[in-house]
Order: structure tokens, then sequence, then C-alpha cells
């Protein structure tokens, strides 16, 4: 098993990253998202479709509870003229003549059934038909005659033995007699009563069957609706007229009475459990344009999802992709220039991932070995010019500062006051020069303290004391920290020495010179301040483009010295400025990063 793993691990750890990528996506991704999108399609359309059969369904039950309301409520209006004793009286009654008889109907008769069709709008005729030959046949009462006992609606009630009876039929359309409309009637006996059973009577009424259809038109959005009588033919049909058409009373396709049948879209409903509605049922026709938005709609939002959930993706991976394959390239490569000893780093954005902490890590190792290589090959080379540096420092040293005017001016020194003084001062001058003469000679270190600087600056100003007299002062403040402190040979030296013989020289009074040194946060900051004649701006900037000039000929060279040995051996990291204001003073200050300092103080305790 062991085996087979690790066979199976070098298989692929053989296989291109992209194509690791790739089949990831593939695999992990993009066939989940699809069969996960196909199976909430699937599910949602299902869901849909059941909710929309939910919703047919009760606006189909709704309009058969409505119209079952409608024929409740006429069947209620027949029981209430049926418990009229008094109007069943008057039905009952044998009148001598007609004239008596439209007494009866002018008082009582003629109003008694038309504020039910009032009330009810639904109600289109309501009327009684009697055996009673004494009546007179008009308005809502009518004698039975042989033509009546032929129509549908009389055939219906004495063919059962319920009161009441639920019928529809073709009959004359009174506004048409050409015309033959559909009726649908709720019929009564009236015979609750025994005593006034003499004549048989019938209270019929017609629905109107516009105001049915008006009921129908509510659901239009949802179902169009066919009623079915108790012989399965169409009474009223949301979509076709209830008069004068060809297909009035048709018998329904046996189709549309399949209830619970897959391969049947529509939806029956039965109109009540009363014994006069037995048989009767409402059929809803789903209109199939609301089928097809709502499969319109589930088909639409699985697109959407798909494409969100695919696209998305597809693009957050070909992206992180992308970022990987990229930076992982460019790092093959540039390994591939490490082979060939090219170490160039990769200049791109790493990023803060793992492969932009690679690459990082690259670059740096990349620096580091060509520093490293810079370094070893380099070396011998940095060793040499800073050799030669020494030399030339200490040859110009020798040729710029120590000059015959310095030691005649010295001598002629002496010599006055010797005669002047009989010699009381002239020994500690002597050994003040010779010590000088001593260390101008002595160039073995390169680096010395600061206190050892300041000590050989002391004697070289006690000899300036002794020539200028009472016309020179110097003040020297020094932290007491800083006098361990390592910086190179002669750099405050030369500047003090520059400063008496091109700044003070030709001062005709007071001549002084300030030195100071100090610490602050980062740097070790030294200054040496004169009063002497200053330097206008021109000229300044003549000795500073002086500074980074190559050749040691000219003037300046004291100065040119200085600077550049501090750029040796502190790497470009120190500041030497000069500062200087014509006539008044000049200031020159150096700064030498702190850690600098203490970094070759260490190396020089090594050495």
């Amino acid at each position: 098993m062991n085996r087979k793993w690790k066979l199976f691990s070098h298989i692929v750890n053989d296989i291109p990253l992209k194509y690791k990528f790739l089949f990831i996506y593939l695999l992990c991704v993009l066939l989940p998202i699809m069969s996960i999108n196909i199976l909430f399609y699937m599910q949602n359309s299902r869901d849909t479709q059941s909710r929309e059969r939910e919703n047919l369904q009760i606006s189909l039950d709704r309009a058969a509870y409505e119209l079952t309301q409608i024929v409740n409520e006429s069947v209620a209006i027949g029981n209430t003229v049926a418990a009229d004793r008094t109007f069943n009286g008057k039905l009952e009654a044998s009148y001598s003549d007609l004239s008596t008889y439209y007494e009866t109907y002018d008082s009582y008769l003629r109003d008694k059934l038309r504020p039910y069709t009032d009330q009810y709008p639904y109600i289109s005729w309501l009327g009684v038909f009697t055996t009673n030959p004494t009546i007179g046949s008009g308005g809502s009462y009518f004698v039975l005659k042989d033509s009546d006992k032929q129509s549908e609606w009389y055939r219906k009630l004495t063919d059962t033995k319920e009161k009441v009876v639920v019928a529809s039929y073709l009959d004359m359309n009174p506004m048409n007699p050409q015309q033959q409309r559909v009726y649908v009637s709720i019929i009564r006996k009236l015979e609750n009563f025994p005593d006034l059973m003499t004549y048989t009577k019938y209270l019929r009424v017609d629905l109107q069957l516009d105001k049915l259809q008006e009921l129908f038109k509510k659901e239009q959005n949802y179902l169009q609706f066919k009623l079915v009588d108790v012989n399965n033919r169409v009474v009223l049909d949301s979509n076709l007229s209830y008069i004068g058409e060809d297909n009035l009373l048709l018998p329904i396709a046996k189709d549309y009475l399949a209830s619970n049948n897959k391969a049947n879209s529509n939806f029956i409903s039965s109109l009540g459990a009363a014994s006069y509605l037995s048989g009767w049922k409402l059929i809803g026709i789903p209109e199939q344009a609301r089928f097809q938005q709502k499969q319109n709609a589930v088909i639409k939002f699985g697109i959407l999802l798909t494409l969100c959930s695919t696209v998305i993706p597809t693009v957050l991976v070909f992206t992180i992709l992308q970022s990987y394959n990229l930076r992982v390239r460019r790092l093959s490569k540039h390994m591939q220039w490490v082979k060939n000893e090219r170490f160039e780093p990769i200049n791109m954005y790493e990023g803060k991932d793992e492969i932009g902490g690679l690459l990082r890590s690259f670059n740096l190792m990349t620096v580091k070995i060509r520093n490293l290589i810079n370094d070893v090959y380099k070396l011998e080379i940095q060793k040499k010019d800073l050799e030669l540096e020494r030399v030339r420092a200490e040859l110009n040293f020798l040729q710029s500062q120590v000059d015959p005017h310095f030691l005649f001016n010295t001598l002629n020194a002496i010599l006055v006051v010797c005669k002047k003084h009989r010699y009381e001062h002239v020994t500690d001058i002597i050994r003040s020069l010779s010590q000088i003469l001593r260390r101008l000679l002595s160039w073995k270190d390169d680096l010395v303290t600061i206190e050892e600087e300041i000590s050989f600056i002391k004697m070289y100003l006690q000899i300036e004391k002794f020539r200028f007299q009472d016309r020179f002062t110097y003040e020297i403040d020094i932290e007491p920290r800083i006098l361990s402190c390592r910086i190179p040979k002669m750099s405050i030296q030369t500047l003090v020495e520059n400063a008496c013989k091109h700044g003070l020289q030709s001062v005709k009074g007071d001549r002084r010179i300030h030195i100071s040194a100090g610490l602050d946060d980062r740097y070790l900051i030294i200054r040496v301040k004169d009063n002497g004649i200053g330097m206008d701006t021109a000229k300044l900037n003549s000795i500073l483009q002086n500074l980074h000039v190559e050749e040691e000929a000219g003037k300046s060279i004291g100065l040119r010295n200085v600077y550049k040995r501090l750029n040796l051996f502190y790497k470009d990291r120190s500041l030497f400025l000069i500062e200087s204001k014509a006539y008044e003073q000049t200031t020159v200050t150096i700064q030498i990063p702190i850690h600098l300092i203490l970094s070759q103080e260490e190396a020089a305790e090594h050495v």
C-alpha cells in the first residue's frame, strides 16, 4: 500500500502545475457546481409546478365555492318562499274571475318576489308555475301548460323525488325568439303545507349567466372555466357565449374529466355536497401561457444561477492560477539563470502569500550571493584602493599641510620668543613641534580615538597660540562619552589646520576657533567653527564641487582628502557640510551614523 501511494505521489508530482489546477477546477469546482445546479433546477422546477398547481387549485376552489354559494342562496330563497303560508294560500285560492285575481295580484302578489331579484343581482328571473287555472298568466306567475310540461326543467323535476333540482336546458331567448340560450335554473316544489296542495306549484329561479361569467373572469389569470352539468354537458364556458351558439350544451370530451391523470393538466371540483348539486362539476383549464411563463422564469433563474456559480468561480480560479503560474514560471526562469551564474532579482509585485514569500527569499538570496561575490572578488581591489588612498592622503597631507611656510613661521616665532623672553618658553614649543612631526611620519593606524585626535589638535593649537599670542583663542567642547569612539586619523586636525591657514591668517583682529563633538539619537556630530574671512557663495560652491573631483591637483586638497576618506570608511553614509559667510565665519560639520562608529570600533579591536 505504501509503495502504491509513493508511486501515485510521483505521478502527481510529475504533472505540471497548470494541469493540476485544471484538474482541481474540473473535478472539484465545475463538475460539483454543474451537478448541484442541475439538481437544484429539477427540484425548483418541481416545486414551482407544485406551487403553481396549488395556486390553481385554490383559484378553482374559490370559484367553485362562490358558485356553490350562489346556488345555495337561490335554494334558500326557494325555501323561504315555500315556507310562506300566506303566499302559498294566495296561489292555492280559486278566483271567480280575472278581476278578482288581479285585485289580489296588485295588492299582494305583484311585489312579493320582486325584492329577491332586486337584492340578488345574479338572479335573472324568479317565478311560479301552478296548475291553478283561475290565476292569470303574466309577470312572475304562470299557469302550467302542456308546452311547459314538455320542457326539460319540468321533466327533470318530475323524474326525481327531490324537492329541489338544479337544471340546465335550452330554451327560447326572450330577447330574440329565433335564438336559443342556455338556462340554469333552481326549481323547487311548493308543497310544505299539506292542506294547500290542491294545485301543484313550482318555484323557478333562473340564474344570470353573464354574472357567472364575470365570476369566472376574476380568475382568468389563472384558469379558464367550464361548468358541467350532471349529463356532462358544458353549461357555461369562460371563452364561449351561452346565447345563439352552435355548441350550446354539447357533451364534454372525456379527457377533460380524467381527474388525477398525469397526462391531463385540468383541475376538476364538484359543487358542494348537496343532493341538488350532485353530478355538477367545475373544470379549470390552466392558462398555458402562465405555466410557460413560470417555467421560463425557472429556466432563466437556473441559467442565471449556473452562470453566476460557474463564471465567477472560473474567473477566480483562472485569476489565482494565473497569479501562481506566472510567478512560479518567473521563479523557474530566474533559477535557470542562477545555474548560468546570472543572479538577477525578480522585478515584479511579489504578493504576501507563500509564493510571494518564496520570491522575496529568492531575491534576498540573489542579492546576498551577488554581494558576497562582489565582496569576495573585489575585496583585494578595495584593500588596495584603501591603501592607495591612505598613501595619497599621507603624501598630500605632507605636501599641502606640512609645507616650508609652516616650519619657517614656527621657527621664526621660536627665534623671536627666544630673544624676547630669554628662552623660558622655548622648551614646550619645541616639544609640541617634535610630537607633531613624529605623528605625521607615523601612519600605521587609519583609525584613532577622538581623544587621541583632540590631543594632537591641542598640540597644534598651542603652536598657533604661541604664534599669534593674545590675538588667537580656541575652545574645545567634547562630550566625555565619545572620547573612545574611533574616527579616521587627521580628519578633525585637517579641518582645524585649514581654518588656521585659510580662515584666520588674513584676519587682523581676534582669531577664534571653536571645536565641538557630541552625540544625538542617531549621529556623531563634529563641528569646527572659525571667525575667519569666510567665503562668498561662488567660492563655496567651487570648493564643494572640488570635493567630488578625482584629480588631486589644485586647491582644497585637505578638505577633499577628508571627504573621500569619510566616504571610504563609512560607505557614503556620512555627511560633510560646509557653511560660510563672507568676512564673518566658516563652519565645517561632520555627521557619522553612530552604529557605523561602533561597528568600526569592534572591527578595530578584533584586528
